[in-house]
């Protein structure tokens, strides 16, 4: 992937999913979680999202140890994450990402209420959504290149420990 590729993805998706967080007076505190709780509880369930690929079609899982926080709002942050997940040469990733699709509903129904939305990404490749209305947890798979499929995950919304700085690795 370019870097000029990789900028233009990291940007669309910043957007839809800054762009889509509702004011904290729609959020409802669900639960109270460290931020610790909050990064491995996303991403336990981003492995549970890799476990709906056909297994044969995997050749490697690649989920990133750190991330980063965003804020939800004055007080409260959420942790981002990437996973990567190779695939077998010649594999549709499209399809792949069309199977899971319907499966997201139900794997995160526990979770909250999340809508699951797709669209064509800035490349016009399919990309997948599921975004909680109670929490900003969110999900966002897509394509990264030819043979790797890429998933984006933001944590439920926490606050952090009086005098953590947010900048950094998480």
């Amino acid at each position: 992937m370019t870097e000029a590729r990789a900028a233009a993805v990291l940007f669309a998706i910043l957007f839809a999913v800054t762009g889509c967080a509702n004011p904290p007076s729609q959020q409802a505190e669900r639960s109270i979680v460290t931020w610790e709780e909050a990064k491995a509880m996303t991403k336990s369930t981003t492995l549970e999202i890799v476990d709906l690929i056909p297994s044969q079609t995997v050749v490697g899982v690649d989920q990133h140890e750190t991330g980063t926080l965003f804020s939800c709002d004055g007080d409260r942050h959420s942790w981002t994450g990437i996973t990567f997940v190779t695939v077998q040469p010649g594999t549709d990733i499209e399809a792949i990402i069309k199977r899971i699709e319907p499966n997201l509903q139900e794997l995160l129904g526990d979770r909250g209420s999340f809508s699951v939305t797709n669209r064509l990404d800035f490349f016009g490749d399919y990309a997948v959504s599921a975004q909680s209305s109670t929490t900003s947890e969110a999900y966002l798979l897509g394509l990264r290149d030819g043979d790797t499929l890429v998933i984006d995950s933001w944590s439920e919304c926490f606050t952090l420990p009086e005098g953590t700085y947010p900048g950094g690795k998480f």
